[in-house]
């Protein structure tokens, strides 16, 4: 497999099965058997990251499979992500929180190697499902990341979530669409506003919990993807999700977050819920700086306009 991105500049090694056997053996049990190893581009973002999966297979059927992904990062960026994750594996030891296991770090590819978690994606799930006892395991899952006991690491506020995550920042709303300004101005002072962030205690989140990054075996959820992990508020992630379930199952959306909330509410105290609301019209807004990024959607400005007067609504 042939591919090249000077930005991600071990990329062509990393889709090299004989360069990546030597690099892979290391992670696999001695008393392995190995036979052929497959690769699978799974994400390409180019001159951002990528996302590979390394699939070794067993010599003989009752031997077991070795399955890895690899997560490419262009610059120094794979190291801090690595470093973050492990921090995480190690307070989450002895507790019931559950995520892909980080393996090691390769300098020379800039790639996080992690081990392949089984399970659906819950991006994947369809309304027939069983979603409810779905969101019960998100929910234990989530509950559990928040109340790790995490030695130190990076902390962040709104404003820095408004300027990581509302890429180039909202301000290109007053642009793109002046005809939403008021509500723009409205929904930024709205959440700028709320004292109740104060009170908040900081804890270690995701940052970006969506349905691709959560797996689901057996209702029992894994998270992937921590990128965005820090210390912060725990509604970013609790907001962010609920606006997710409301946009993407908007017909089950009450049953699907009572579950949700009777698992949460059964291992996390009330007190982690300052800022809620807030956080939810945080998410309302960075999905309508998303539309404005994506003009060639179709009715954009109007869907910009519905996501910001429902982040004003929950404000009101």
């Amino acid at each position: 497999m042939k591919l090249e991105d000077r930005k991600l500049p071990g990329l062509a090694l990393a889709l090299d099965a004989e360069a990546m056997r030597g690099r892979l053996a290391q992670f696999v049990a001695p008393q392995t058997e190995r036979n052929e190893l497959r690769i699978e581009l799974l994400k390409h973002a180019p001159g951002k990251r990528c996302v590979i999966e390394y699939r070794w297979e067993a010599a003989r059927e009752t031997s077991p499979r070795s399955r890895f992904i690899g997560k490419l990062y262009r610059k120094d960026r794979g190291q801090a992500v690595y470093e973050n994750m492990r921090q995480l594996w190690q307070a989450a030891a002895g507790t019931s929180f559950s995520m892909a296991e980080p393996l090691g770090y390769l300098p020379e590819l800039g790639m996080v190697l992690q081990r392949f978690i089984p399970g659906t994606r819950l991006c994947d799930f369809s309304p027939s499902d069983d979603l409810p006892a779905a969101m019960h395991g998100v929910a234990e899952n989530l509950a559990a990341l928040h109340g790790l006991a995490l030695a130190g690491g990076e902390t962040r506020g709104l404003e820095d979530h408004l300027r990581k995550y509302c890429h180039p920042g909202p301000e290109v709303l007053l642009t793109t669409c002046p005809e939403s300004a008021e509500l723009v101005e409205r929904l930024l002072n709205g959440l700028r506003a709320d004292m109740s962030l104060a009170l908040a205690p900081l804890v270690p989140v995701h940052g970006d919990l969506n349905l691709a990054q959560i797996f689901i075996s057996d209702a029992r959820a894994r998270f992937i993807d921590f990128d965005g992990s820090c210390l912060s508020h725990a509604a970013l992630d609790l907001g962010n999700f609920l606006v997710t379930l409301q946009v993407h199952f908007p017909q089950q959306y009450e049953a699907l977050a009572q579950a949700f909330w009777s698992g949460y509410l059964n291992r996390r105290s009330p007190q982690t819920l300052h800022g809620l609301q807030t956080y939810q019209a945080f998410a309302y807004l960075r999905r309508a700086v998303i539309c404005a990024r994506t003009p060639e959607v179709s009715e954009w400005r109007q869907q910009v306009r519905s996501l910001l007067e429902a982040g004003n609504a929950l404000l009101d």
